[in-house]
C-alpha cells in the first residue's frame, strides 16, 4: 500500500482543484491584461503595486467563482481541463499576435480552413499549448478527485462562493472609481481577459449559428434586370483580394515601389477605401450583402440573397473560382470552379495554390466559354499570414531579408515587412496580368475590379495579422486597396459611367460602394440598390 500510494497520490477536493485551475489561469494566461492594466493605470510608485494585486485577486476570484458554478462531481475535470485548454490556445494568440477574441474571432477559426490552420501551427504553438495546457491537464487527471457526499458537496461550494464573490466585491469596491473609468474608455479589454474572451464568445457565436439553423434563404432584388447599353456583351472579372492594406500599395503612397506594373497601367485607383470588417468571415459577406458597414446584420446577411444571385437573375453567368478558405455563403448558388489537374500541377503544393493560377484559369475561361454576359469572381490568397513568404514564388524577393517562417514574432520588424511587401508586389503582378490578359480580349465589353477584405498588422502597436475589433483597429487593418480598369469598348458604350468613376476616384470610399457600383456598372436595374453608393452614377452626387 505504501509503494501504491506513491504512485497514486491523496485525492483532491474538486473546490481545492477549481482553486489551483483559477490561480493558473489567473498568473500564466493573463500576462497581457495585466500589463495593460499596468499601463492604464492612475498610480504611480508603491500604489502601482495594489492596484495591480486588486487586479490578480479580482480576475482569480471571478474564474474561481465561475468554475464553482460550473463543475460538478461527474464532470468537474472534464470543465476545468476545458478551461485550462480553452486558456492556453487563446493566451497564445493574445500575448503573441496582440488578437482581441470576441465572436468575429471565433467565426473566423470556426470557418478558416485546415490550410490556415496548419500555419498557425508552429513549434512555438505546441510548446506553448504543451506547458500551460496540456502539462497542468495530466497533472489535473493524474491525481484522483475526492468523492464527497452532496450535504459536503454543497456546504463546500456556498463556502467557496461566498469567499470568491467577496474577493470580488472587496477588490471592486476598493478601485471602483479607477475600474470603471479603465473599461469604459478601454472597452477592448475584457477581450484579452483570458478565458473569459474565448469561451463568453464562443457561447455567443454558437447561440448566433442556432437562430440561423433551418432558416430558408430569403429572395431578394426580384425585380433585377438588365438594361445596358453594350456594343458586345458585358464582362465583368472581380478579384477580392486577401489581407492587402492599401499603406503597402505604392499606388496609394507607400514609399517602395510595392505595385511597379500597376503603375504602368490605365487604372482608376481608389486610395481612401475602408473595409466592412477585419476579417474575411465578416468582410466577405458583408461586400456582397447590400447593407452598409454600419447597417450590417450577420444574420441577414446568412439568410438573405446577396450581389451574386441578383446579378444571376439578372441574366449574366456567374462564376466563383476559390484560392481561399470559401466564399462565407457569398458564392453558395451560383457556379463554382475548380483548378484542371494542370493547373494545380503547376500552381499548387500541399493544396496551397499560388495566386498566378487566376491567370490561368481567366485564360481559359476566355478561350473556351460561350461569349455571353458574364461575371467571373476570382477569391485570391493574395497576403494571408503569417506564413507571408509562402504566398509568392521565390523570383519575387525583391525586398531582403525575409522572414522565412511562420513563427514571425522571432523575425525582426523589417525582416516581417520585407516578406509582406513582396506577397504585395506579388499581387500586383498578378493584377496586372489579368488586366493585360483582359486587354487582349476584343469580343466583350470588359471591366476589371480589384477590392481586399481587409488589412494586416505586422508589428504596428504590438498587434500581427489581423481581425481586431472594428472600433479599435488600426488603419492597417481597414485602409485597403481598390481599384479598376475599364476596357476601350466599354468606355465607348458608357463614357459617363467611367467619367464618374475617375471623378469619384479621389474621395473616401468603402466596402459599402461595391454592391451598388458593380450593380451600375453591369447595368442591373433593381430597387434594392441605393444610387448614391454607385461610384458610377454622378447625378445623384453632384449638381
Amino acid at each position: 500500500m505504501t509503494v501504491w500510494s506513491r504512485v497514486i497520490p491523496p485525492p483532491r477536493s474538486m473546490s481545492r482543484n477549481n482553486l489551483l485551475v483559477a490561480a493558473w489561469i489567473t498568473l500564466t494566461a493573463n500576462v497581457t491584461f495585466f500589463t495593460a492594466l499596468f499601463h492604464l493605470t492612475p498610480y504611480h510608485g508603491p500604489a502601482v503595486f495594489f492596484f495591480l494585486l486588486s487586479s490578480v485577486i479580482l480576475v482569480f476570484a471571478y474564474i474561481f467563482v465561475v468554475l464553482q458554478l460550473v463543475t460538478w462531481p461527474w464532470m468537474a475535470r472534464l470543465m476545468q481541463s476545458f478551461f485550462l485548454l480553452a486558456s492556453s490556445l487563446t493566451s497564445y494568440f493574445v500575448v503573441n499576435f496582440g488578437i482581441h477574441f470576441d465572436q468575429g474571432q471565433i467565426q473566423n477559426l470556426m470557418e478558416t480552413d485546415w490550410r490556415e490552420a496548419i500555419d498557425l501551427m508552429t513549434v512555438k504553438y505546441f510548446v506553448w499549448n504543451g506547458l500551460l495546457g496540456i502539462a497542468p491537464i495530466i497533472w489535473l487527471w493524474w491525481k484522483p478527485q475526492a468523492v464527497q457526499k452532496l450535504g459536503r458537496l454543497l456546504l463546500d461550494k456556498v463556502i467557496a462562493l461566498v469567499l470568491g464573490l467577496t474577493l470580488i466585491v472587496g477588490a471592486a469596491v476598493l478601485y471602483y472609481v479607477d475600474y470603471a473609468a479603465i473599461f469604459r474608455e478601454n472597452r477592448a479589454l475584457k477581450q484579452i481577459l483570458v478565458p473569459s474572451n474565448s469561451i463568453g464568445s464562443l457561447i455567443g457565436y454558437i447561440n448566433r449559428q442556432k437562430k440561423r439553423e433551418n432558416k430558408p434563404v430569403q429572395p431578394w432584388g426580384t425585380d433585377a434586370k438588365a438594361a445596358g447599353r453594350f456594343a458586345k456583351p458585358p464582362l465583368l472579372v472581380l478579384v477580392v483580394g486577401e489581407t492587402a492594406r492599401a499603406e503597402s500599395f505604392g499606388i496609394d503612397g507607400y514609399a517602395r515601389d510595392t505595385t511597379p506594373e500597376l503603375a504602368q497601367l490605365p487604372i482608376i485607383n481608389f486610395n481612401q477605401t475602408s473595409s466592412c470588417g477585419t476579417a474575411t468571415a465578416v468582410s466577405l459577406p458583408c461586400m456582397f450583402s447590400g447593407m452598409t458597414r454600419k447597417d450590417y446584420d450577420p444574420d441577414t446577411a446568412a439568410t438573405r440573397q446577396g450581389l451574386l444571385d441578383i446579378i444571376q437573375r439578372a441574366g449574366y453567368q456567374v462564376t466563383w473560382l476559390d484560392n481561399n478558405s470559401g466564399c462565407k455563403g457569398t458564392c453558395d448558388r451560383v457556379t463554382l470552379l475548380q483548378p484542371t489537374p494542370e493547373q494545380r500541377k503547376q500552381w499548387c503544393n500541399d493544396e496551397v495554390c499560388q495566386d498566378g493560377m487566376l491567370v490561368d484559369v481567366l485564360d481559359q475561361q476566355l478561350k473556351t466559354q460561350p461569349v455571353v454576359p458574364r461575371v467571373l469572381v476570382l477569391h485570391q490568397m493574395g497576403s494571408h499570414g503569417p506564413a507571408y513568404f509562402e504566398r509568392y514564388p521565390p523570383e519575387f524577393s525583391t525586398f531582403k531579408p525575409i522572414c522565412a517562417t511562420k513563427e514571425i514574432q522571432g523575425c525582426s520588424r523589417q525582416a516581417l515587412i520585407n516578406t509582406y511587401d513582396n506577397s504585395i508586389r506579388y499581387t500586383d503582378h498578378v493584377m496586372a496580368s489579368l488586366i493585360r490578359r483582359l486587354q487582349q480580349e476584343n469580343r466583350y465589353s470588359s471591366v476589371f475590379w480589384y477590392l481586399s477584405d481587409h488589412g494586416e498588422s505586422t508589428g504596428e502597436k504590438g498587434l500581427y495579422l489581423h481581425g481586431a475589433p472594428y472600433l479599435f483597429a488600426p488603419s492597417q487593418q481597414t485602409h485597403v486597396p481598390m481599384l479598376g480598369w475599364i476596357s476601350p469598348d466599354y468606355q465607348a458604350a458608357q463614357p459617363e459611367r467611367v467619367a464618374c468613376l475617375s471623378r469619384r476616384a479621389s474621395g473616401e470610399t468603402s466596402h459599402d460602394n461595391l454592391f451598388p457600383t458593380l450593380l451600375g456598372l453591369l447595368q442591373v436595374q433593381t430597387s434594392v440598390k441605393v444610387p448614391e453608393l454607385d461610384l458610377s452614377e454622378c447625378a445623384t452626387t453632384t449638381p
